[in-house]
């Protein structure tokens, strides 16, 4: 029999009694009332002095407070195992219990790593220079926890528990205290030695209430140790051993059922077991989510119907839940009492943590960790240094926008080493004269920083920070600086001095926990580990990765408390395990799935399944038994039990105790379902719910919206999908859809602006009317679109709705200089161009570990142009000149060898692209698909630059040149503010424009390539003397208008999948950039007529792509300027035209274009901020999280 082992020295004393489940029996409250009135004796009629043991806090407090406000409580004899434990501790004279939470596990792992030099863990660490990560601490000290608790520490013969123990005992004695798993070994050791401890003096026996089956063994032998010394009556459950139901017991022998074989000084009473009738009342959950809304709305009735209701509410996943139970019994005016968090999760010591690992890790200065620095608010990074010596207006401050531009143009990525190559990429002359008071700030912000994590930065980074420029990238005058902490303790001690405590306490509502709360536990945990070292002779760490790799776990394993109301509410939320004892008037069981309930057996590290089954730990069974046992006696500890089971869904099946409790109540699941929507619902938000579900089904609310304009904003989703559906598609007998369908569209299919016409449909240009939008013809094929926007859909007529959606006033926008994006964010979709350049309401970008795109083609570009200006002599933006008839127009007739001219674009590249000597994976993956070559064979390269042979994707911009030998680069990255700072004045004809008078717009932008095209087959003439110089008309045909100069404008773009021709055909008909250009380089240079416009792509293949006027092509057929296209052939014609005019396609593509860009700015002056959403828009749309209305699919 368990315990008989240790009867030789002295007899264990342990009875047992089965009584019901639920509340505590009758003859224990009232023998716990009647002894606290005073001492017993035998004219008080007790029995003897009774000590109880309960099996949780929780219903201790609960037996304590349940007593009569007028009797004298003794808390020396209410007790749990652990708080007994505590009192034993000092009994026995045992040396104060260590507090192990903090500085300990640091203390700890040190003296581990210690041990395993000295090679102390020969299986875990066999080699005494092999690294002793914190995660081996970690898992060897959860280990030595769980096999003390299990008294199963001096039987274990596994890896690292036998030096794990010696080194706790050093621990322990250089200290002077006790291990928390050294306790239980000790009382025993010391209850064995027979001596009575001092608060068992004056005790006739101890109750031992009803504990869960998975009691861990050192509770079990400390118990009958102490029933050596005085006698213990154990309480029971009746039920299944095996299954867990009957609980634990201390000895394995059968129960008193008579009062005549009870202990004298047990209360006389007759042993009964049988347990009440059962009350409990299953509900069905549609959803086990609408736990949360049931509970409450439960509560606040059992509150509402009685003053004293005392309410439990338990949930397995409270932990993780809490929050939410605190929300929504705070609406209900019920305080749960205060619980302890970590400190990180305060923002105070979330920053600390932040801001001490900024120069350490994958992410060392990453572009996030700067940008979140330079945006939060809760601590000041740096003392103000003394002004600027020479600009008031320079202050160190980051600007959030220049450290994403730096990061995305150097390719500055976080990791060992970014600070210098911040501090080098910053310390560059801005290129921009925007950029010279902010990149100058943000290079003092970021010295700054720097400055005061000075003795936490890596060796190499301290390095870096003193070789680095102190002047100023603008005004090259000495940034100032001020003076960096010395050490890791005292720049913690500055941060805490900048932070403004008293103003953030100000803020608190005194129910979380208060910044001063964790700058109190971190500093007062710090003093306890610095306490520790010096008592171990431990040195404790100063400066970089050493100190701050204590300091981030130092924080981490800080606790603080949140919430001030102390007050025991008549409302608590408890996990199963905690709620075993308790009892109340209603008890609610929530979140009972099988994932908010978690039975699987807990792992432990070097703990295989041998070692558990032979040693009979960690059983498979555990968790559920005690399970078992809980929801039993919660079953039966209130008269009114709730269990919401959430069976119906699918998801969340209920947990294994939940079901075999139904399948024996309720096999046919006829429990009432609990509908998903609450009747009476509590918190705010609830009710704001609720009454706009009443409004949706046209029902009445019981009070009048917030705002009434926004009740309809649920159904504008569902309204726009509808409008898109009505939306005309079938085409009229011409094969188009009719004249009038314009107002009806909100989209259109993008792929129609390309498509062909079907056979038995005229094209564009040849059909009786002009501009047509395509449609399903009678044999299901679609026709093709001219680009209709922007589309301006007709009001719905209802005012709320349309007020959102750009039918009201207010969202005028006055622009008074355009440029081409700006324009195309809104040509694409009004509400994305108002959203992002109006509001500018974008979401911040995150870096890519890759090439960000837009640098990699600006990169491109300006190989590109180094390229033509070194070979033809002349600067970027500006005119070159040339005489007539001089051979060298373009590069591929400069004389230059293609090797040559390699060797100049590869120049160019390391000259523009310093960060392809890194040896990171991005940049050699970059330098392979620019350049051809390995690092080896670029490094050679460089020692020795020689013509090479092209290659890369540099290599084919060379080769593309000899695509357009016969077009004369004339201008490269032509700026139109060199015509005009107030840009260049478009305007159309209202003749050109269907009749509209469109207001003139002002543009201004950089033209990426300008050719002059030769106007004779033998590419001599370039010049007309005679022509005319004044601004080319948009419609030349029949004006006797002759041109001095033709010209080609070609746009740059890169891109890593897309076709030349596909993108060259979008630029032409989606986009206006190419009309854009093309007419401000006519507005600006009177005389020169565009003949041609078209992208020019940088991919795996170079291809330069024009769309070139017929009547050019048709006398200059032969000559080289790139690709041609004809695709506005069947497209385009003027609005005033008849069909099949014979005039000139492009410039009536190019005046289409105009209309449209002027129409666009004309709506945005309106303010027609609609949306128009569809997949190819809302799939790029950098505003697409805010929009309700937003296309879900597609992309």
């Amino acid at each position: 029999m368990l315990g008989d082992a240790m009867s030789s020295e002295a007899p264990v004393q342990v009875t047992c009694e089965e009584v019901p489940r639920g509340n505590l029996p009758d003859w224990l409250t009232e023998h716990l009332s009647k002894q606290s009135l005073g001492p017993t004796g035998t004219e008080s009629g007790l029995s003897g002095r009774v000590m109880v043991v309960y099996p949780t806090e929780e219903s201790r407090k609960q037996a304590l407070a349940q007593m009569p406000p007028d009797r004298a409580i003794d808390s020396t004899l209410h007790h749990t195992i652990d708080s007994l434990k505590s009192s034993l501790v000092a009994d026995l004279r045992l040396p104060r219990v260590l507090n192990i939470e903090g500085g300990f596990e640091q203390v700890l792992h040190e003296a581990c790593r210690h041990e395993a030099a000295r090679l102390g863990f020969p299986i875990i660490n066999p080699l005494p220079d092999m690294r002793w990560g914190r995660g081996k601490t970690a898992a060897l000290a959860a280990l030595h926890s769980y096999l003390a608790r299990e008294s199963a520490e001096a039987a274990w013969d596994g890896p690292g528990i036998t030096s794990f123990r010696t080194v706790i005992r050093q621990l322990e004695k250089r200290l002077g205290g006790t291990h928390p798993d050294m306790v239980a070994s000790r009382i025993i050791a010391g209850l064995d030695d027979g001596v009575k401890p001092f608060s068992l003096l004056d005790i006739d026996g101890i109750v031992m209430l009803d504990h869960p089956p998975g009691v861990p063994q050192s509770y079990v032998e400390i118990m009958l140790s102490l029933s050596r010394h005085c006698p213990i009556h154990q309480l029971a459950h009746s039920g299944n051993f095996r299954l867990g139901h009957h609980g634990m017991l201390l000895l394995d022998q059968h129960p008193i059922e008579t009062q005549s074989d009870l202990p004298p000084w047990v209360p006389p009473h007759q042993p009964e077991s049988v347990d009440p009738p059962a009350s409990a009342q299953r509900l069905l959950l549609q959803r086990e989510e609408h736990s949360f809304k049931a509970t409450i709305e439960l509560t606040r009735e059992r509150l509402e119907s009685s003053d004293s209701s005392r309410i439990i509410i338990v949930d397995p996943a409270m932990e993780s839940n809490l929050p939410r139970w605190e929300r929504g019994l705070r609406a209900l005016g019920v305080p749960l009492p205060p619980t302890r968090q970590p400190a990180h999760t305060h923002s105070l010591g979330h920053w600390l943590i932040a801001l001490a690992t900024t120069p350490h890790g994958p992410d060392a200065f990453s572009l996030e960790a700067l940008r979140s620095l330079a945006l939060q608010e809760t601590i000041e990074v740096f003392d103000v240094p003394p002004a600027h010596p020479s600009n008031s207006r320079i202050t160190p401050r980051a600007d959030p926008d220049m450290l994403t531009e730096l990061a995305r143009g150097e390719h500055v990525l976080g990791g060992p080493g970014a600070l210098s190559r911040w501090l080098q990429t910053i310390a560059r002359p801005p290129i921009s004269d925007r950029d010279q008071f902010r990149k100058e700030s943000t290079q003092w912000w970021l010295l700054c920083v720097a400055d005061s994590l000075k003795p936490l930065l890596r060796p190499e980074d301290r390095a870096a920070l003193d070789d680095a420029s102190r002047l100023g990238c603008h005004t090259g005058e000495e940034l100032p600086r001020g003076e960096p902490p010395t050490s890791g303790d005292d720049w913690l001690l500055s941060v805490l001095r900048m932070a403004d405590l008293s103003s953030a306490m100000e803020s608190c509502d005194g129910d979380g926990a208060t910044p001063a709360a964790v700058a109190q536990a971190v500093l007062k945990n710090l003093e306890t580990l610095r306490s520790m070292q010096s008592s171990l002779g431990y040195e404790a760490p100063e400066t970089d990765s050493d100190w701050v790799d204590e300091f981030a776990p130092l924080v981490r394993s800080s606790s603080i408390q949140s919430g001030a109301s102390l007050a025991a509410g008549r409302v608590r939320v408890l996990t199963p395990a905690a709620a075993l004892g308790c009892s109340a008037d209603t008890i609610v069981l929530a979140n009972l799935s099988s994932s908010s309930w978690d039975l699987r057996a807990p792992k432990l590290a070097f703990l295989g399944d041998e070692e558990r089954h032979s040693m009979n730990l960690l059983r498979p069974d555990g968790p559920i038994r005690d399970a078992r046992h809980q929801l039993e006696h919660l079953l039966l500890a209130a008269p009114e039990v709730v269990a919401l089971d959430p069976s119906l869904d699918d998801a969340s099946p209920a947990a294994a105790p939940v079901r075999e409790w139904a399948a024996a109540i309720d096999p046919d699941d006829e429990a009432p379902i609990i509908p998903s929507k609450v009747e009476r619902p509590v918190s705010p938000r609830d009710l704001r719910q609720h009454e706009g579900a009443s409004l949706r089904n046209m029902l009445p609310s019981a009070r009048p919206p917030l705002n009434p304009s926004a009740v309809s904003i649920s159904i504008d989703s569902e309204l726009q999908r509808d409008r898109e559906r009505r939306q005309p598609s079938h085409a009229e007998d011409d094969g188009y859809l009719a004249e009038d369908s314009s107002q009806h569209l909100l989209s259109f299919d993008r792929a129609d602006l390309t498509r062909r016409a079907p056979a038995e449909i005229e094209p564009p240009r040849s059909n009786l009317r002009w501009p047509v939008v395509g449609g399903f013809t009678v044999g299901g094929k679609r026709s093709p679109t001219i680009d209709p926007r922007p589309l301006v859909p007709h009001a719905t007529g209802t005012s709320v709705s349309d007020s959102r959606h750009g039918h009201c006033e207010g969202a005028e926008q006055s622009v008074p200089i355009w440029s081409p994006s700006r324009l195309h964010y809104w040509l694409r979709c009004p509400r994305m161009g108002w959203l992002s350049n109006g509001l500018r309401a974008e979401e911040d970008e995150l870096q890519p570990e890759d090439l960000d795109p837009r640098t990699h083609g600006e990169l491109l570009h300006n190989v590109h142009h180094d390229l033509i200006c070194n070979t033809l002599g002349f600067g970027l933006g500006a005119e070159r000149e040339f005489e007539q008839g001089n051979d060298a127009t373009s590069v591929a007739l400069s004389g230059i060898s293609e090797n040559e001219m390699m060797r100049t674009a590869l120049e160019s590249l390391d000259n523009r692209a310093p960060w392809l000597d890194r040896t990171d994976a991005v940049s050699t993956h970059r330098l392979m698909v620019l350049t051809g070559m390995s690092r080896e064979e670029w490094n050679q390269w460089l020692a020795d630059p020689v013509p090479v042979p092209p290659s890369g994707r540099v290599g084919t911009i060379v080769m593309a040149e000899s695509e357009v030998r016969h077009a004369a680069p004339v201008s490269l990255e032509w700026s139109m503010a060199e015509h005009d700072d107030d840009g260049i004045e478009i305007s159309v004809p209202s003749n050109l424009a269907e009749g509209e008078e469109l207001p003139p717009l002002r543009v201004r932008g950089m033209i990426d390539r300008v050719d002059i095209l030769p106007m004779d087959q033998s590419c001599q003439v370039w010049l007309d003397p005679e022509g005319d110089s004044s601004i080319a008309p948009l419609r030349v045909h029949g004006s006797g208008w002759r041109p001095r100069r033709l010209v080609a404008i070609r746009d740059l773009k890169t891109s890593e999948s897309r076709a030349a021709k596909r993108r060259h055909f979008d630029g032409l008909l989606e986009e206006l950039q190419l009309a854009l250009y093309a007419r401000a380089w006519e507005v600006s240079h009177p005389g020169d007529l565009v003949v041609a416009a078209g992208i020019s792509l940088f991919s795996h293949d170079t291809e330069h792509v024009l769309e070139v006027s017929s009547q050019y092509s048709a006398t200059n057929g032969d000559i080289d300027i790139g690709t041609r296209t004809d695709i506005t052939a069947s497209l385009h014609r003027f609005a005033d035209e008849p069909p099949s005019p014979s005039s000139d396609h492009f410039r009536a593509w190019l005046a289409q274009r105009l209309a449209v860009a002027l129409r666009v700015a004309a709506g945005a002056a309106a303010g027609r901020v609609h949306p128009t959403p569809s997949a190819g828009v809302c799939g790029y749309c950098p505003v697409r999280n805010i929009c309700d209305v937003r296309m879900e699919g597609g992309f």
